[in-house]
């Protein structure tokens, strides 16, 4: 089942990482019939309505300058690292799933990384936020949303985990040597 786990995780990440490349290119390269800003927020636009019209309040990002669009892809590439970090370390810790290690430093490593992974997830829009802003990009400085409590929880929660894993991979260190 390790196995199972750790190629799913492995497409998953393939296909997120290549979605972050897409959407960043598209507001690199300023495509503006797909890539723009909503409600103070990145947008991307794969269908249209039947009239054509974009949603109301979309800019595309053909209407800003080149230093704010490029601004924009940056930091969209600054709020996508934390999940592919996520991604990246879930790979790892099925790989250890899938040779049965549990309890181990490998093991403790990987969940600390997803904690502080998650804490950057739930930091990272203030930051990004506050310079779209600064840039004239979004009409709010600070937008704080649902997700980025649970994620800065979920974190916190993680780093007891992470103590509950290393406290384990000592007994297990201690059980190998005994035997």
């Amino acid at each position: 089942r390790g196995r199972l786990f750790f190629a799913v995780a492995c497409a998953v990440i393939v296909t997120m990482a290549a979605t972050a490349v897409l959407q960043v290119a598209l507001l690199l390269f300023r495509v503006g019939d797909h890539a723009g800003m909503l409600n103070g927020g990145f947008a991307f636009i794969v269908t249209r309505d039947e009239g054509g019209a974009a949603p109301a309040g979309f800019v595309t990002i053909s209407r800003y300058a080149v230093w704010q669009s490029t601004l924009a892809a940056g930091l969209l590439t600054l709020r996508l690292i934390p999940g592919l970090v996520i991604l990246a370390s879930l790979v790892g810790l099925f790989r250890l799933y899938a040779r049965r290690l549990i309890f181990s430093a490998d093991h403790e490593r990987w969940m600390r990384r997803i904690a502080w992974a998650l804490i950057a997830y739930a930091l990272v829009p203030l930051v990004t936020h506050a310079a779209l802003y600064a840039a004239g990009m979004s009409p709010v400085a600070v937008k704080l949303e649902w997700r980025q409590l649970d994620a800065a929880i979920l974190g916190i929660l993680l780093f007891a985990f992470v103590d509950v894993i290393a406290f384990g991979a000592e007994i297990e260190r201690d059980r190998a040597g005994f035997f």
